[in-house]
């Protein structure tokens, strides 16, 4: 799941991507607002996770739970693709993608 938070470049903010992996058999309980956060909570725990990850990865997670609940939200469509990415080693600055063999699944 991710979220991404565009900013202007005039604002003087950057954009930002915040995301977290769901298992597909925990989609379901997404969708409906019971993912098993403590149980999640607790394996982040168990692999050595600082507090303050923990606590970033349980408050975007909240978030995301409450805004798909409260708006009701469901799936309409997936997509799928075989991405190939091209950039300098190291360097981020300038990265082209292509997406080819791309599928539409309307859900």
């Amino acid at each position: 799941v991710e979220r991404k938070t565009h900013n202007d470049k005039w604002t003087g903010e950057v954009s930002v991507k915040e995301r977290f992996t769901v298992h597909e058999s925990e989609v379901p309980l997404l969708l409906q607002g019971r993912f098993p956060i403590q149980e999640k909570k607790a394996e982040m725990i168990a692999k050595g996770k600082s507090p303050q990850e923990i606590d970033e990865w349980e408050t975007l997670v909240r978030e995301i739970c409450q805004v798909i609940v409260s708006k009701q939200l469901v799936p309409t469509m997936r997509t799928q693709c075989m991405r190939t990415a091209f950039q300098i080693p190291f360097d981020a600055t300038v990265r082209v993608s292509l997406d080819t063999n791309l599928c539409m699944i309307s859900e």
